[in-house]
């Protein structure tokens, strides 16, 4: 039988090889992981080749552009009531323009929210519940809600992942809680996903780790969006609203996006 790298000559060459390459070129094979998405926030206007701000009624309240702003090289989403009475929220997509297919994503965000109101950093797939089955979400996708949070969270927030379909009789869903008030001040929200399930971190770190919802292979756009409820799980609605744009204290601030898809490592 013909046996490989036994002689002295072969074990010489491999170790050199092996010194002579320099260690930063390991570790950027080991990581496998290339950056596709860099969004500072810094121009005059959102990029329309990447962002899109939807508009129309969703939940009790209207998604429009007036809720939508860049200021200081940061996105800002104002959740207001105006003079006669109709909440104003912000949906800010890559919906057909931008998605990440089992890789990471980031979001340094800021937020200071009201009870009747949700924002959240999320992915969603264009063909979420396409099947109806939830054994079916490799294929159809997942809703990856990385950073959500309401005016009942008092500053703290959660992840969740919901996959089936929205139906009650084929939804599942999964999540984490983590009460501690951390809205206040900037962080990075971000999660990482592939066939083993998907990991969730803070400032980095990992701080959560859900096996349960299958590892979606379906691409996922980003959304940056709040939402309101005259009354539902995000709690009540001020019956006077949320005051105007320039008073309401319902914000959700976003310094930067990114996010990586990973690359086959040589």
């Amino acid at each position: 039988m013909k046996r490989h790298f036994t002689s002295g000559k072969h074990t010489l060459t491999l170790l050199c090889l092996l010194l002579l390459t320099p260690l930063g070129s390991l570790l950027a094979a080991e990581s496998g992981w290339k950056l596709t998405l860099e969004e500072n926030f810094d121009g005059a206007r959102l990029n329309p080749k990447l962002w899109n701000v939807e508009t129309g009624k969703r939940r009790d309240a209207m998604n429009s552009t007036q809720a939508v702003d860049l200021k200081e090289g940061k996105l800002v989403i104002t959740t207001f009531t105006d003079d006669k009475g109709v909440t104003h929220c912000g949906f800010v997509t890559t919906r057909k323009n931008f998605f990440v297919t089992q890789g990471k994503t980031v979001a340094r965000c800021r937020f200071s929210v009201q009870p009747g109101t949700q924002v959240a950093f999320w992915a969603q797939s264009p063909t979420y519940g396409k099947s109806g089955d939830p054994a079916k979400a490799v294929e159809d996708g997942v809703e990856i809600d990385i950073m959500e949070t309401t005016g009942l969270m008092k500053g703290g927030y959660q992840y969740a992942l919901h996959w089936g379909s929205y139906k009650p009789e084929t939804h599942k869903s999964s999540n984490r809680k983590f009460p501690a008030p951390v809205g206040d001040q900037w962080h990075d929200y971000g999660v990482e996903w592939d066939d083993t399930g998907y990991r969730f971190t803070l400032d980095g770190k990992v701080v959560a780790t859900d096996v349960k919802c299958p590892g979606s292979k379906s691409p996922e756009f980003l959304l940056l969006t709040s939402e309101s409820n005259i009354k539902a799980w995000n709690g009540e609605r001020p019956k006077e609203g949320y005051g105007s744009k320039a008073t309401s204290r319902n914000t959700f601030e976003i310094d930067w996006v990114k996010a990586w898809e990973r690359v086959p490592v040589k």
